[in-house]
C-alpha cells in the first residue's frame, strides 16, 4: 500500500470512530429525551363503573333535604402509585340530561387513615384528613356537560399514607335536575356520604377520573439536566476533535 492509501485509510479509521462516539452520544440523548418527556405525559384514573344514577350534588339533593355537603372516599388500593392529581372528572347517566343545581361548589383532597366504609355519615367534618386542601372553588349553574371537569390546585395523592378523601360542599344551591354515573353499592373501591343521611357508605359514589401526571415533575429534575448537559458535551467534543484532526 502506497503512503497515500495508507493516509486515506488512517483517516476514515478516525472518521468512524468519530462516527461511533457520536451515535452514542445522540444515543444518550434521545433517551434523557424519552426520560423528561415520561416525567410531562398525563394519565387518567377512573374509579367506580355505571352501574345506575345519583342526582347530589351535581343534580341538587332529593327532597327537601339540605343537601350543602357530600363526600366521597376512595380506597388507597384503587392507586398504583403516587399520583399528582390536577383535574377531577364525573360523568353525566345515559339519558339523565338536564340543568346543574346552581352554586359555588369547594372541592378538597385530604389523606385519611380510616376506612373507607366506616366514616360518619352524621359528622361529615370529622372525616376529614389533616392534609386537607382547597382542590377548586367554582360556581355551576345551566345545562349539565356529559362531563363535568374540576382543574385545580395539584394534590399530590401518596397511597401508602391512607385512602383518599373528597369533600364536596354547596352553597346557594338551587335547580338542579341531572344526575351522574354512580357505581351503586357494588364493590368496595368507593364510598359516598353526605349530610342528609341517604345512600351513604360502601361501594356507593360517583364514578370518578383523577387526572394525573403521575406525580412527574412539572419541569425536568437537576440532575436530569446536568446528564443532559454532559451528552451535550460530550457531542461537541467529539466535533471539535474530529475538527482539530482534519
Amino acid at each position: 500500500m502506497g503512503i497515500l492509501g495508507y493516509l486515506i485509510k488512517a483517516e476514515n479509521g478516525r472518521f468512524s470512530r468519530g462516527i461511533q462516539t457520536m451515535q452514542r452520544a445522540a444515543g444518550t440523548l434521545i433517551l434523557l429525551g424519552g426520560v423528561t418527556a415520561g416525567s410531562l405525559l398525563g394519565s387518567s384514573l377512573i374509579v367506580g363503573t355505571d352501574n345506575g344514577s345519583n342526582a347530589f350534588p351535581f343534580g341538587g339533593p332529593f327532597g327537601s333535604n339540605p343537601g350543602t355537603d357530600y363526600q366521597e372516599a376512595y380506597a388507597s388500593s384503587d392507586f398504583s402509585t403516587p399520583e399528582l392529581i390536577t383535574g377531577i372528572d364525573f360523568f353525566e347517566a345515559p339519558g339523565q340530561t338536564g340543568s346543574l343545581y346552581s352554586g359555588t361548589y369547594t372541592l378538597s383532597l385530604s389523606v385519611i387513615s380510616s376506612s373507607i366504609g366506616s366514616l360518619s355519615s352524621s359528622n361529615l367534618s370529622s372525616n376529614i384528613g389533616a392534609d386537607n386542601t382547597v382542590f377548586e372553588t367554582v360556581v355551576l349553574s345551566g345545562k349539565a356537560p356529559g362531563e363535568l371537569t374540576f382543574t385545580g390546585t395539584p394534590f399530590l395523592y401518596d397511597p401508602s399514607q391512607g385512602n383518599l378523601l373528597l369533600d364536596l360542599s354547596v352553597s346557594g344551591g338551587s335547580g338542579g335536575n341531572v344526575a351522574f354515573e354512580d357505581n351503586e353499592g357494588v364493590g368496595s373501591s368507593l364510598a359516598r356520604y353526605q349530610n342528609f343521611g341517604a345512600n351513604n357508605g360502601l361501594g356507593y359514589g360517583l364514578v370518578t377520573e383523577f387526572d394525573s401526571n403521575s406525580g412527574g415533575p412539572a419541569v425536568p429534575e437537576p440532575g436530569t439536566m446536568s446528564l443532559f448537559g454532559f451528552g451535550m458535551a460530550a457531542v461537541l467534543l467529539v466535533k471539535r476533535r474530529w475538527s482539530v484532526s482534519k
